[in-house]
């Protein structure tokens, strides 16, 4: 039996939401993927103005686009719902200040400027050959330079590129067939081009006479000539590179190992207008890098780095570079989390760090002085920080997220944090909306009688009924459950149809420092398990508003796996349905396909060959004679880090099996579901689907024997 029809699963949705609280005051699926998506703050060189990219999803027509908000910041007294006034329509999402009031932004493939002082009528600026991404810019005492990305071919021109991407050759490669001679060849959602990669480009741009920006350089490639490339795609972003007067530093894959199997990244300095090719700085003998930061002199370079190759999920460890002495420091080498970005401040006195901590991403200041940080101190200590720059009075902007809002934008000043924008409040049909009480987060005693972390978020409206409880599973599985808003794995919206949602964090989970993060190596299915079920207990015992008897689960990626293999172990029927998106049914299998070999060689310690047991002892296919529970499955076709067959795979045990089942397939999309009218069916789907096995009234789960097909042989 599959869920009846994607009418049902709606109506269930409605259903059960009029039971929490008035629909038209909740957060729906349409209202999340519709809800304004504002990136983070892009301050001008002097610290004084403040820009903002927002893009915005339709559930109509799949497509997206994006505005420019100017954000005031002078400290009178103002109301935050209409303190960001649009400035810009339907450009891209990148946007760089060329001086104290004028910026230029991305349309297509053409930059225009904008003046603040002149209501910001756009004027071209020059077009580019082909489309550019992560814009940035450093200003000068005559003129400013722009750095931005793009894809280029062979000749590393973006002349070149343009030509290439209308050759037969590519045309042939993308439709006809493909050649390698070395791994990678497929990378989370896409096949790679041997021919092609992403460098990073600068052009000189000035005012004349008349106050109108041009160009007074060619376009130029500092990475051209060599293997290397930055962003390290597909998933890389400005965060991979940094800009001063005089130099780019940017971290890049060691060309000389292969990627499908060594995380090792360098950091490289280039100058910014042209001369000498890239020059390593980092050690060798170590893993990934990233996230660097120059300080205002133009000397030190702040970054993160991890020691052991080949482990992603190895700890990040603040170093710092002094350009003059060619001199590598490590800086608070005992600290056990990972943080994810650094800035200086604007007097080069002090860094600024974000790191994942106990479920929020807090914000430190460090006193930086004579080459060595001093004591760190939180600024802030709730929510999810996600940029941040110091500003002319020495306040310092930061973006900042949490379960209850996406991104705005808040000022942090002697002790004090006020909010700048809201963008939820600003729009009528969010400005009402009630989305519950405030997260809660919890510990308890998991395996090993380690102590374990989680959120409970509740339903809106005020009820005193038996509730089902909704099980959500992160992925990683280094990963978190963070007080951050979230346009795929909300908890507001699974709360907003009438469920009391846990978000677990078991072993493996990040953000409580390296020991627990590692203990998930080569223990997917042991101490894991034991954590989520000792969770759901803990849960199940505290919340009396819980109904024991209906409990679902679902999960994506890791936590996929994790579902599928709760699927063979639960024996005692404590869920009553289950949702896996993308997620591992055979891990040796997984490791013959994926793209990443790295990863499961580091999760399962070694190879398939050389460490079989490591592969096979947590696989979810060796207990399918066990898979009972109604389950859907979901998969994208183009996921490449776990291979489409992993949920057909899934999918055909449990209808081999007779079990209660459905399968979601998404043929464009890959890891995740981006397109937003396919965000929209998913949330229809899973979310239809854990209610409709949650009712009071469903049917039992499956637990007879299991629906064979018997054939016979013809005469």
């Amino acid at each position: 039996m599959q869920l009846r029809n994607s009418v049902l699963a709606g109506a269930c949705f409605a259903l059960v939401c009029c039971a929490a609280a008035d629909t038209s005051h909740v957060l729906t699926p349409e209202l999340l993927i519709e809800a304004a998506r504002p990136g983070t703050g892009i301050v001008n060189h002097e610290g004084t103005q403040v820009i903002v990219p927002v893009s915005y999803a339709s559930t109509q027509t799949g497509k997206k686009s994006s505005d420019l908000y100017h954000v005031q910041l002078n400290h009178t007294a103002r109301d935050p719902k209409s303190a960001a006034a649009r400035v810009a329509q339907n450009t891209s999402e990148e946007s760089a200040f060329l001086d104290e009031t004028s910026f230029a932004f991305l349309a297509n493939k053409t930059l225009f400027t904008c003046s603040l002082k002149a209501a910001c009528k756009p004027v071209k600026l020059l077009d580019v050959p082909v489309r550019i991404e992560n814009l940035r810019s450093v200003q000068h005492d005559n003129d400013t330079t722009l750095v931005f990305s793009a894809t280029v071919y062979e000749d590393g021109s973006l002349e070149g590129a343009a030509s290439a991407e209308e050759s037969e050759a590519l045309h042939n490669w993308e439709k006809h067939y493909k050649v390698y001679d070395d791994l990678m060849v497929r990378h989370w959602d896409q096949w790679l081009y041997p021919k092609r990669k992403t460098q990073l480009f600068s052009v000189d741009v000035a005012k004349d006479e008349h106050g109108v920006w041009h160009n007074t350089s060619a376009f130029r490639n500092m990475m051209g000539g060599t293997r290397l490339e930055s962003p390290v795609g597909p998933l890389g972003t400005a965060q991979d590179f940094a800009v001063s007067s005089r130099y780019c530093i940017f971290t890049a894959k060691d060309p000389d190992m292969n990627p499908a199997w060594h995380t090792k990244q360098n950091l490289y300095l280039v100058p910014l207008r042209g001369g000498p090719a890239p020059r390593k700085i980092t050690r060798d003998g170590r893993g990934w890098v990233g996230s660097p930061a120059i300080s205002p002199d133009g000397d030190t370079i702040a970054f993160l780095q991890q020691y052991r190759d080949g482990f992603e999920s190895d700890r990040k460890i603040v170093q710092t570079y002094s350009i003059r002495a060619n001199a590598q420091t490590e800086q608070y080498s005992d600290w056990q989390l990972s943080p994810d970005a650094l800035t200086f401040s604007r007097d080069g006195r002090t860094l600024y760090i974000s790191v994942p901590e106990h479920e929020q991403v807090r914000l430190y200041r460090a006193p930086f002085h004579d080459g060595k940080l001093g004591a760190r101190r939180a600024l802030v200590e709730q929510g999810g920080v996600s940029g941040f720059a110091e500003l002319a009075d020495e306040s310092l902007l930061y973006t900042l997220s949490s379960f209850d809002h996406p991104n705005d934008q808040f000022v942090y000043k002697d002790g004090h944090s006020e909010r700048l924008t809201d963008f939820f409040g600003a729009d009528d049909r969010y400005s009402q909306l009630d989305l519950g009480a405030t997260a809660e987060q919890f510990d308890y005693i998991g395996s090993d009688n380690v102590t374990m972390h989680g959120w409970i978020v509740r339903p809106p409206g005020d009820t005193d009924k038996k509730l089902p409880l909704a099980v959500l599973i992160h992925g990683g599985p280094e990963g978190d459950w963070t007080n951050a808003w979230s346009t795929r794995w909300n908890p507001k919206v699974f709360a907003a149809a009438g469920f009391v949602v846990a978000m677990l964090d078991p072993s493996g989970s990040t953000s409580f420092g390296q020991d627990m993060t590692a203990r998930v190596l080569q223990h997917w299915g042991d101490r894991v398990l034991k954590d989520v079920l000792k969770g759901v207990h803990h849960v199940l015992d505290t919340q009396p508003n819980v109904d024991r008897q209906r409990v679902v689960a679902a999960g994506a990626s890791f936590g996929g796996y994790m579902v599928n293999w709760i699927q063979g172990h639960n024996n005692d029927s404590l869920f009553k349905a289950l949702v896996t998106h993308d997620g591992v049914f055979n891990t040796e299998a997984n490791w013959y396909t994926t793209d990443e070999l790295y990863f499961p060689e580091a999760e399962f310690g070694g190879m398939p060959w050389t460490n079989k047991n490591g592969f096979g002892q947590f696989s979810p296919h060796h207990h399918t004679g066990n898979w009972n529970t109604p389950h859907l499955i979901v998969h994208g076709g183009r996921d490449y880090r776990l291979d489409p067959a992993e949920g057909i795979a899934a999918f055909n045990t449990l209808q081999r099996r007779g079990v209660p089942s459905r399968l979601l397939f998404f043929p464009n999309e890959g890891h995740w579901v981006t397109d937003a009218k396919n965000a929209l069916k998913w949330h229809h789907e899973v979310i239809g689907w854990l209610v409709q096995w949650s009712a009071r009234d469903a049917a039992p789960a499956y637990r007879t024997a299991p629906r064979m097909m018997h054939f016979q042989s013809t005469p």
